[in-house]
């Protein structure tokens, strides 16, 4: 939509609000996810990490269809990042070694027309 005063032209998004020159109505969403998983001594570690890194990248795929059922009309993952750490926990008695897998997923998202407006 755009208004015009005085030779002005000005964007204004569908609340009426003002758009800054580059702004496409669209936000950024960010997720953090930590999963750890036991290691298995007899198993090749190597195997265990991509299955580790195969969970991980099941949870992000799945990312935008969450933000769609809840408060986007649009979704885009746009990056995923991943760290993998090993520990040996078995000192002590502890329990054996983990795999810890980190990352953080973006999303460029449209919220859903009713985010941000005040309940009625």
């Amino acid at each position: 939509m755009r208004h015009c005063c005085a030779g002005f032209f000005a964007d204004v998004d569908e609340n009426g609000r003002f758009r800054r020159a580059g702004d496409d109505g669209l936000a950024k969403i960010q997720s953090s996810l930590t999963m750890t998983l036991p290691v298995k001594d007899d198993e090749d570690v190597a195997a265990q990490q991509q299955t580790a890194l195969r969970s991980f990248y099941k949870v992000a795929a799945g990312s935008c269809a969450m933000v769609l059922d809840t408060v986007a009309d649009t979704c885009e993952v746009t990056s995923v990042t991943t760290n993998v750490n090993a520990r040996d926990r078995s000192m002590g008695g502890a329990a054996g070694s983990q795999m810890t897998v980190t990352g953080q997923i973006a999303m460029k998202v449209k919220f859903k027309a009713s985010i941000g407006k005040p309940a009625q």
